[in-house]
This record gives structure tokens, C-alpha cells and sequence, in this order.
């Protein structure tokens, strides 16, 4: 085969590629707008195919069923999170701020994309089923969720690590303990706060901005370098 040849059977091919990529991020908008605005347990692949004028065949040429739609949703949430702690936690020196700036970074991501928000909450309550997989029932994008998860810790865990290692913050704890402790308290007050707000505001007189900054207030004390 010459180069002009070559060159032609390249071109084809990644002509293809950006046609295949541009069919499925329209399934995954379509999804999305369907699942934003009527929830996931009432959208059918039959509405999401309708909507990105494809047949059914072709959805499932994508995506092998609708929890894998939904757990691409969850990718675009996770590319936010993550990207929403790079630029949060790079404006404070390491140490304390820097360690309460990713549980600030997951709040202004609640309340700029309370959508993606609700759907990654509820998608995380599915991840041990998909961590119990086996190497090859995981599919292509719940190994790409998987993977962004693994991101997001190494981040949280490697500003731990400085942190403790430069005295900014106790030495005499576990830094998994640590991690999981904040993350799971964060998520689990964040979450609250997004369901119940006007509530929080009317029965406690309280602001959720103020329930956060008192939250990460009492974590930092206690995380604050023993003498």
C-alpha cells in the first residue's frame, strides 16, 4: 500500500472516530437532560433514543444499558469535582486551608451543578456494586469512573501527606482515617444541606454557608499540630 493510500485509510478512520465520538456524546446530553429533568428511574432508553433521533440498536452500540448512561453523567460530575479541587486547593499553601479548600471545592461544586451533584450522590451509593466486579464485567466507562475516583484521592491524599510531613497538621493519626473521615463527613453534611435547606434556614435559623464554615472550623481544630 503506497503513502497516498495510507494516508487516505487514516483519514477515513479518524473521520469515523470523531463521527462515533459526536453520536455518543449526544446520547450522553440527551441522557442527561432527561435524567436532570425527569429523574433516572423515569427515563427509558425507548425516550433517550427518541430524543437523539437514534435507533434503539445504536444506543446500545454505546452504552450496554441505562446505569451506564447514568454513570457517564457521573464521569462529567467527577471531571468537575476534581477539576474544582485543582483550582481551590492550588490558592492555599499546604497545611490546613489547603486540606479544608477540597471540602469548600465539593461544596461550590454542590451549589454551581446541584444536578450533576444530586446524580453523583446517588451513583456513589452504587460503587461497591461496580468495585465488585470482576476485571471483565467492568465496562469502559465504569472503569473511567473508577479511575477518576482513584484521582480524587491521590489528590486528597497527597496534600495530607505534605501536610503531615511539613508539622502544618497532627502527625499521630492515620492519614486513611483521616481522609476517609473528612470525606465521608463532608459528603454526607453536603448532601443534607442540598435536600433540606429551606428547612435548615426556617426550623434552625441557621444558613448552610455558615453550618459548612462552622463544620471545617471544627475540623481544622482537631487536626491542628499537638505540641
Amino acid at each position: 500500500m503506497n503513502s497516498s493510500n495510507k494516508e487516505k485509510l487514516s483519514r477515513t478512520r479518524l473521520r469515523r472516530e470523531k463521527e462515533r465520538e459526536q453520536k455518543r456524546l449526544k446520547i450522553i446530553a440527551v441522557a442527561e437532560k432527561l435524567f436532570f429533568s425527569q429523574s433516572f428511574d423515569n427515563t427509558t432508553m425507548e425516550q433517550i433514543a427518541y430524543e437523539s433521533e437514534f435507533s434503539k440498536g445504536t444506543l446500545y452500540n454505546y452504552f450496554r444499558s441505562k446505569d451506564e448512561l447514568y454513570i457517564a453523567i457521573g464521569v462529567k460530575a467527577y471531571e468537575l469535582i476534581i477539576q474544582y479541587t485543582i483550582d481551590f486547593t492550588k490558592k492555599h499553601d499546604l497545611g490546613l486551608r489547603q486540606l479544608m479548600a477540597i471540602g469548600y471545592a465539593y461544596y461550590e461544586f454542590t451549589k454551581d451543578y446541584p444536578n450533576f451533584a444530586s446524580i453523583f450522590h446517588d451513583i456513589s451509593l452504587k460503587v461497591p456494586n461496580i468495585i465488585s466486579k470482576s476485571k471483565n464485567e467492568i465496562s469502559e466507562i465504569e472503569d473511567q469512573y473508577l479511575k477518576l475516583g482513584n484521582s480524587y484521592w491521590e489528590i486528597m491524599f497527597s496534600i495530607l501527606d505534605n501536610a503531615i510531613k511539613n508539622k502544618k497538621i497532627r502527625a499521630d493519626k492515620d492519614p486513611s482515617m483521616i481522609a476517609y473521615v473528612l470525606a465521608t463527613l463532608t459528603k454526607g453534611l453536603i448532601e443534607d444541606l442540598m435536600q433540606t435547606p429551606e428547612i435548615i434556614k426556617r426550623e434552625f435559623k441557621m444558613e448552610p454557608d455558615k453550618i459548612i464554615d462552622f463544620t471545617f472550623e471544627l475540623l481544622g481544630d482537631g487536626l491542628k499540630p499537638r505540641e
